[in-house]
């Protein structure tokens, strides 16, 4: 039996005609496959990420052994790194021998791993979405990567690595098919109408296109969600040898920064124009990096409805496709940071279940659909055609209790800041003591910010918290969706009839501090009612 699984299955998937019931035949039988070889360069990058990954722990530890060693009078190191290369290579090499996987019977079946061995069985039913990416080093190829997921922990996440397009796209007609019968079953106690799911799932001419995103709109989000402080942040115990390596370059080009910048040579004005020079040009080469990562992550952004899900496809070199039902959003959030607020833009989440858990600043997540830099009437459309009727921004919010300010004013802030006082003026600290009474003056202009941004507001079909400082969060749920939720009191809270409401979600939990007691336990109760009341499946 030939050990190319994709060129067998696509080719059984293209001839063998459709069953009765109108699924893709897409079993490969009852024998373990292997991948094509070119699943080798797929194992090896993903080890190589994981290995940065973990690196990034260890910069300290690297920076140190760096200052420490002379590589050039170490020629045994540079044997260690191609060594380390090396193995990294052949890693690939040994997973891809030890993966094998089979579709058969409405189940995907995979076995992997080298020390660690494990076997995954997913029935098609329990597949929530299913992702179809292509690496940049598949795009001259057939072949794509399957990602399956479901809605238990990250480690029962599958991905087949290495099929043609085709198949996969086979593939994922009959596992979303079969996941709607499911949910057809166990809709039919309730009055839940759903949709049909399209003949031709893969066929974009059946989808309705609802937002699309230009070079322009990448370029504003690529400034607006700048990450790239905290590469620097990794780097910091690099500066010291960044630094001597700089002017040591400079000095060897003609150019010495300490003649050109010596007190005899310029005036202070002077000295200003080339700091503000040099930081004009760090931070503009700072924002062309992040624009550069959003180009890459979001590029042919497309956003579409297909029957009852939303499809979203992006990327430049990796090419990204990810489907969400619409009954799985459990949140929309409108978020926007200071500059965003500046420019009119904001960035759109339907966020759903974050077992396959990754960091939430990933704007990129299979877990959330994103629509980056959004105008607020396009934010608006784009939710109500999810959630209809929804008025996040228009709604009567609420504002929650001064008591708020109270607590972290005076029960925080200041005692912190009168204990700072006392051991800097004893010891006559006088700029400890300047930059103390700053930093708090700030802290404080920060929470009555933040106080003053909170409110919750509920209209019996949909629940609304906003938030931030000087940006603006929106977030929305519908009630029935909450999982578990909890009223949080201290004694002084109890005191004076405050409380704190949280509310826990498949996305991850929603909190309004100092709310009115009253009607923190009204909307608890509206909330559980509707979870009670309502037999709609959400998954």
């Amino acid at each position: 039996m030939p050990n190319n699984l994709t060129t067998k299955a696509s080719s059984v998937a293209s001839t063998q005609a459709e069953g009765e019931t109108g699924k893709a035949a897409v079993d490969t039988g009852s024998a373990w496959r292997r991948l094509s070889p070119i699943a080798i360069l797929y194992f090896t990058a993903s080890n190589v990420k994981k290995l940065v990954s973990f690196g990034i722990y260890a910069v300290p530890a690297v920076a140190v052994s760096i200052n420490a060693i002379n590589l050039q009078s170490k020629p045994y190191v540079w044997s260690a790194i191609i060594a380390a290369a090396l193995l990294v290579a052949m890693s690939g090499a040994i997973s891809y021998f030890f993966y094998q996987f089979r579709v058969r019977s409405g189940h995907v079946e995979i076995r992997l791993g080298v020390l660690n061995r494990r076997y995954i069985n997913l029935p098609f039913w329990r597949i929530q979405n299913v992702k179809i990416n292509t690496p940049f080093y598949y795009r001259l190829t057939q072949f794509v990567v399957v990602v399956l997921d479901t809605a238990g922990s990250a480690q029962e996440e599958a991905e087949i690595v290495a099929v043609s397009g085709k198949y996969a796209n086979k593939l994922r007609q009959q596992i979303l098919a079969e996941r709607h019968q499911y949910v057809e079953q166990q809709a039919d106690n309730t009055d839940e109408k759903i949709p049909s799911p399209s003949a031709k799932t893969d066929s974009d001419t059946d989808e309705e296109i609802l937002n699309q995103r230009s070079l322009y709109d990448l370029f504003i989000h690529g400034i607006t969600n700048n990450r790239v402080w905290i590469l620097l942040g990794a780097a910091a115990p690099f500066y010291d040898n960044l630094y001597r390596q700089g002017f040591s370059w400079l000095e060897s080009n003609g150019l010495s920064l300490q003649q050109l910048l010596g007190e005899q040579n310029a005036a202070w004005w002077q000295l200003g124009i080339y700091s503000l020079t040099i930081l004009l040009i760090v931070m503009g080469l700072l924002a062309l990096i992040s624009v550069g990562g959003s180009v890459l992550t979001f590029y042919g952004y497309t956003l579409s409805r297909q029957g009852d899900r939303y499809v979203r496809r992006s990327g430049l070199l990796n090419k990204q496709e990810v489907s969400m039902r619409r009954s799985r959003v459990q949140v929309i959030a409108v978020k926007q940071d200071w500059l965003d607020k500046v420019l009119g833009r904001a960035n759109l989440f339907f966020e759903q279940n974050k077992a396959s858990q990754q960091p939430e600043q990933d704007l990129s997540a299979a877990n959330t659909l994103l629509v980056p830099s959004v105008t607020p009437a396009e934010a608006e459309k784009l939710s109500q055609g999810l959630m209809p009727d929804i008025t996040m921004g228009s709604a009567k919010y609420r504002a929650i209790s001064k008591r708020f300010l109270w607590h972290h004013w005076f029960i925080r802030l200041l005692p912190a800041y009168v204990l700072l006082m006392i051991v800097t003026l004893m010891d006559s600290l006088w700029q400890v003591a300047v930059i103390g009474t700053v930093g708090a003056m700030l802290l404080g202009t920060i929470i009555g910010l933040r106080w003053w941004r909170w409110g919750v507001a509920w209209d019996g079909e949909y629940i609304y918290v906003r938030s931030g400082i000087i940006g603006i969060d929106y977030q929305c749920f519908q009630p029935f969706k909450v999982q578990q939720a909890a009223i949080k009191q201290s004694v002084l809270m109890k005191r004076r009839k405050v409380a704190t409401v949280q509310f826990v979600m498949a996305s991850g939990s929603i909190t309004v501090p100092y709310m009115d007691e009253e009607e923190a336990l009204a909307l608890i109760n509206s909330s559980l009612y509707a979870v009670e009341k309502s037999r709609r499946s959400w998954m």
